[in-house]
């Protein structure tokens, strides 16, 4: 954005969606790796954490470090740096619940990831850049790159749709025998503890929200 010509500006922005759309791309991996009733059944279990899990409310005792029950969140996407990143660079503003939960999953990030994180929040702003530049390809690229990040949660809801709930209704129907079953409290919920649609959809809605208006 300090460069007196926009042209690396408009380079980086397309550099960035072809790599938020190879994300994506990479994600799609899972269908052919994992199979959703195994995932559901039996992984998902130990991603759950012992925060917000209605089958541990209490949380964990960690033996030699606690006598008290601790309490931390499982394994989720909103722990991945480079999304967090995404959102702080491109300008996408959360709504307040499901920011609160955002920032909270910011303390299960490597310090140094965390801070990155905070550098790109206090740099200069790109959206307002891009608005006030009068620069139609530039505001073209950065509309790209948030489409690009809301199709990227598109189909993460697409994911959790296949290995989440309808795993739990195949589940419900069918009793598989041969697999345990993860505790009723945590059908609807995802790895963070969050509603896990819900939230995910919110998240979805806010960065469409972020598109700029094209001129003329």
């Amino acid at each position: 954005m300090l460069q007196p010509s926009q042209d690396s500006l408009l380079q980086a922005l397309q550099g960035l969606r072809l790599s938020i759309q190879d994300i994506t791309r990479t994600l799609g991996q899972m269908h052919d790796n994992v199979d959703p009733d195994i995932f559901y059944a039996v992984i998902r279990i130990f991603l759950s954490g012992w925060k917000d899990n209605p089958a541990m409310p209490v949380g964990l005792i960690y033996e030699g470090v606690s006598t008290e029950p601790l309490k931390y969140s499982g394994g989720s996407a909103a722990q991945s740096t480079v999304l967090h990143a995404f959102d702080e660079f491109l300008g996408i503003r959360h709504s307040k619940e499901s920011g609160n939960f955002l920032l909270n999953m910011r303390d299960y990030m490597p310090p140094s990831h965390k801070a990155f994180i905070e550098a790109i929040q206090s740099a200069p702003s790109l959206r307002d850049h891009v608005l006030s530049s009068g620069n139609g390809p530039l505001l073209t690229a950065y509309n790209q790159c948030v489409q690009a990040l809301a199709e990227l949660r598109s189909y993460h809801i697409t994911m959790v749709t296949k290995y989440l709930i309808t795993s739990a209704a195949k589940a419900k129907g069918r009793k598989l025998s041969h697999l345990p079953g993860p505790p009723q409290a945590l059908e609807d919920r995802g790895t963070g503890g969050t509603s896990v649609l819900i939230f995910l959809k919110i998240v979805r809605n806010k960065t469409l929200e972020a598109i700029l208006p094209q001129s003329g």
